[in-house]
């Protein structure tokens, strides 16, 4: 593709040879709804429907108009009417696994929808799904962590790039109530609890305004996790790295219905 992955443009590196510039408001939207309405197809447009198990920025092609592509389907699987997956060998990549797969192999369209909510994330924020370069802390920070403790904190502004936020509210710039809504549907998405991430097809809803966002719940916090402290810019804590709190009825009852079955040793 004429323009490289998505991360190419995020995050640059000195020596891409792809001239880049900062992603503008209406290309990040347009990148955030392809992916969307790329999932949406996987998951629910063909059947049996797939799970692409590694969604992410470098797997998101872009066209000489900026349009995304999904790409990259080695680690992709097709779902099994009436069957649960279960896996041994968890495939993808840390930062962008949801947990129920990364720590007990449980796999479901939800996965998926986790993973997309992290990528949108970083396209509304500029920063890294996973950081371990973060000073003085001895855990990785995880954008999901960063993102929802400004949330809790009433500051979703802040999870925004700088670069979005140039010239205020004035009638040419970027519209920013819109740009916070995408920014708690990356969080909805993403969120630890499976039952409580909406659909691909929902999220799409949300992200295009054709129905509401809801009250984002909170998150468990992991048995045994020390607390945690948040300022907006110093927050670490990781919940993909430990196991989540369930909730009867929550996470164990979606998970032991999911669609796919497979064992790997």
């Amino acid at each position: 593709m004429s323009n490289g992955n998505l991360d190419d443009h995020l995050f640059p590196s000195s020596d891409n040879q792809i001239q880049k510039q900062l992603l503008s408001w209406p290309q990040r939207k347009n990148i955030i709804l392809d992916v969307a309405k790329g999932l949406a197809y996987l998951h629910h447009g063909v059947k049996p429907g797939i799970y692409h198990r590694d969604i992410k920025g470098t797997n998101i092609l872009l066209d000489a108009e900026m349009r995304a592509r999904v790409a990259d389907f080695g680690l992709a699987k097709q779902s099994r009417e009436g069957q649960s997956h279960l896996t041994t060998r968890v495939a993808g990549t840390h930062g962008y696994l949801a947990p129920e797969y990364a720590l007990y192999g449980q796999l479901t369209e939800k996965s998926d929808v986790y993973s997309f909510g992290v990528v949108v994330l970083e396209i509304m924020s500029g920063r890294k799904a996973l950081d371990l370069s973060s000073s003085g802390s001895p855990r990785a920070l995880l954008i999901t962590d960063w993102a929802w403790s400004l949330v809790k904190a009433g500051k979703v502004e802040r999870a925004l790039d700088a670069s979005l936020l140039r010239g205020g509210d004035s009638p040419n710039s970027n519209p920013k109530g819109i740009m916070e809504r995408f920014v708690l549907v990356g969080i909805l998405c993403a969120h630890i609890m499976v039952a409580l991430r909406p659909t691909i097809l929902d999220a799409l809803k949300m992200l295009e305004g054709d129905i509401e966002v809801p009250r984002i719940p909170d998150r468990p916090v992991p048995l045994g996790h020390p607390s945690f402290h948040a300022d907006g810019n110093n927050f670490s804590i990781s919940p993909v790295l430990s196991a989540p709190k369930l909730q009867p009825g929550d996470t164990l009852s979606e998970l032991s219905s999911a669609p796919y079955v497979e064992i790997n040793s």
